[in-house]
């Protein structure tokens, strides 16, 4: 006997929605990821759509980025994450679409979608288009002059609401006074997600990694992550090699508790912040340090080798103020690093950068990344040289008039004049 329609196995079991925002930078001083209003409405949801839902035991109610294992292969958990998804949320806010990271998830649940059948897809337009499996959020008013056709879907939420299209439903989260008109929306939306993920559902299936619909990072990247650790060849006899590798970034402190090199866990974060990034050894890395805003890892065993003190000093000399270093080590490694660590610190600090982080646990350095990132940034755009632009042409001067000009040529009257360019707005940096 087949299972009622809207209804499956616990063997097709997914997830009923899956939250997207464009993650902020955290303000300075601040340690951690401060995105807390989403993770306000991500339990709020939660709880509407487990109110309204009669889902077969064992589905899992929503996801979001929050919910990830801190040593997982972020990009992996996601694509696996949006393959379980009934209903896509996107959080509309400017970032949102200046963040690939953020487009990347909305365009591997379409391309999902699309897989799946191409009749699920309304033929009005992007705005409606997969409407139902695809609900997006006017989280934060955007600026008269950007305009972008998904908007239109997000305000269908509440076009009754007219705190909503004015103030967006962070607004409406963060404030009591608009605690009825946030309330009703909330359950408007749960209502959607579990009508679609039960009257509609598409099932498990593939979703393409972020890799697979988002542009090749550019070869110039944004920002970098260093890294200063010893290759497998290359450690002291006492050291433990589990960790190491033969290249520098492929170095992993945290051994089997983290499935990617440290370096790509950094790289991640300036993604989800809006910034292209490459990983490189230290050594390898001088002349995009010059000019890029970096994240430096150290392992303090870098200067156990007998020589290595001076070597060090010397490449650690003439770092720019946009390098961010940071001192990796784990609690739980059984081979204390206390001295070396000590060490290493003094050798940053020589080298002229006074403030150096140190993470000692997974935790720890998951929390410290965005901030990290965030400093690198703001200290590439404090002291960066700027480039110059190219010196006005000469005013032209009345002298050089000839003295008898002929008579004026009238303009052809089949050709309008010019029209200057309307001047463009500028819009939000990542």
């Amino acid at each position: 006997m087949s299972p009622p329609a809207g209804r499956r196995k616990a063997a097709d079991l997914g997830t009923y929605f899956f939250l997207s925002y464009a993650h902020s930078a955290p303000p300075q001083g601040a340690q951690a990821d401060t995105d807390v209003w989403v993770g306000k409405f991500f339990a709020d949801l939660t709880d509407e759509v487990t109110r309204q839902a009669k889902p077969v035991a064992g589905m899992r109610i929503g996801f979001f980025d929050q919910h990830i294992p801190l040593g997982a292969d972020w990009k992996a958990a996601l694509a696996e994450a949006l393959g379980a998804a009934e209903v896509f949320v996107p959080l509309y806010s400017p970032g949102y679409f200046s963040r690939p990271w953020a487009l990347g998830e909305q365009e591997s649940f379409r391309a999902r979608l699309a897989a799946a059948g191409p009749a699920r897809l309304a033929a009005a337009g992007p705005a409606r288009a997969a409407a139902g499996h695809l609900t997006p959020v006017l989280w934060i008013p955007f600026p008269p002059w950007e305009t972008h056709p998904e908007l239109d879907g997000a305000l269908d939420l509440g076009r009754d609401v007219p705190e909503y299209a004015e103030n967006g439903l962070r607004a409406l989260c963060m404030l009591a006074s608009y605690r009825t008109q946030y309330e009703l929306l909330l359950s408007r939306l749960a209502g959607r997600v579990v009508h679609t993920a039960e009257r509609r559902p598409l099932g498990p299936s593939r979703a393409p990694g972020l890799d697979e619909v988002t542009r090749p990072a550019p070869a110039d990247p944004d920002f970098v992550v260093a890294v200063l650790a010893p290759t497998r060849d290359r450690l002291p006899a006492d050291r433990d090699p589990a960790g190491y590798a033969a290249s520098g970034r492929l170095w992993r402190p945290y051994g089997s508790r983290q499935e990617l090199p440290a370096a790509e866990y950094a790289a991640s974060t300036a993604e989800r912040l809006g910034l292209s990034a490459r990983t490189a050894d230290f050594a390898q890395a001088a002349g995009l340090l010059d000019r890029r805003p970096a994240v430096l890892l150290v392992d303090p065993w870098i200067v156990t080798a007998p020589d290595a003190l001076g070597t060090v000093e010397g490449l650690l000399h003439g770092l720019r103020e946009w390098v961010v270093p940071l001192v990796v080590t784990d609690d739980d490694d059984a081979q204390d690093t206390a001295r070396w660590a000590t060490e290493v610190t003094e050798l940053l600090h020589d080298a002229g950068l006074p403030q150096v982080k140190r993470a000692c646990t997974m935790r720890e350095f998951v929390d410290l990344m965005p901030a990290l990132v965030t400093e690198a940034r703001r200290q590439f755009l404090k002291h960066a040289p700027v480039v110059a632009f190219p010196p006005p042409e000469p005013v032209p001067s009345l002298r050089d008039v000839p003295p008898n000009p002929g008579p004026a040529t009238l303009p052809d009257p089949a050709s309008p004049p010019d029209d200057p360019a309307t001047p463009r707005p500028h819009g939000e940096t990542p």
